[in-house]
């Protein structure tokens, strides 16, 4: 049997490189998002207050075409209020790139809720319809990967845009 020398990169996990941020680019954020996703902002970025008509980030002179909803425990109004919510989707549908963050985990994401009483199945199902349905882009997970997420999703559609 012949040995194979020890490679160290799948020794340990591999970080990965921050995104970035191409000059020019601007990220908006909706001047009614109650608590910011960036805490400290990254090195490069831009980072501007618009009130959006659609979406809790967007990308600057990008408004109707790209945008993104984060949501947190305010996941579940989302599942409840269907005829709101399908009103919004319906909006999302007419956009080039729409995503929705969740900050959470997962796990706890679809578990029974005490005080919405909202079942984790329609959970499952909702977040489904979004994708399927409305095109939306899902992705959940905590605060720091939902910004690398967020950043990668609009620097990649800016880069598109900009043919770089």
């Amino acid at each position: 049997m012949k040995d194979y020398p020890q490679d160290d990169r799948f020794l340990k996990p591999y970080t990965l490189k921050p995104t970035v941020i191409p000059d020019g680019f601007v990220l908006l954020q909706d001047t009614r998002e109650a608590k910011p996703l960036f805490i400290r902002i990254p090195k490069g970025l831009t980072v501007m207050s618009k009130t959006l008509s659609r979406g809790d980030y967007s990308i600057l002179s990008q408004e109707e075409n790209f945008c993104v909803e984060r949501k947190a425990s305010d996941i579940y109004s989302y599942v409840v209020d269907r005829e709101k919510t399908i009103k919004k989707m319906k909006q999302f549908k007419q956009m080039e790139f729409v995503g929705l963050i969740i900050e959470g985990k997962e796990s706890e994401l679809y578990q029974y809720q005490q005080f919405t009483k909202v079942h984790p199945e329609s959970v499952r199902g909702a977040l489904i319809s979004f994708q399927v349905r409305y095109g939306v882009h899902l992705f959940i997970g905590s605060r720091e990967n939902c910004i690398r997420v967020l950043l990668d999703w609009a620097v990649k559609f800016w880069n598109i845009k900009h043919e770089v």
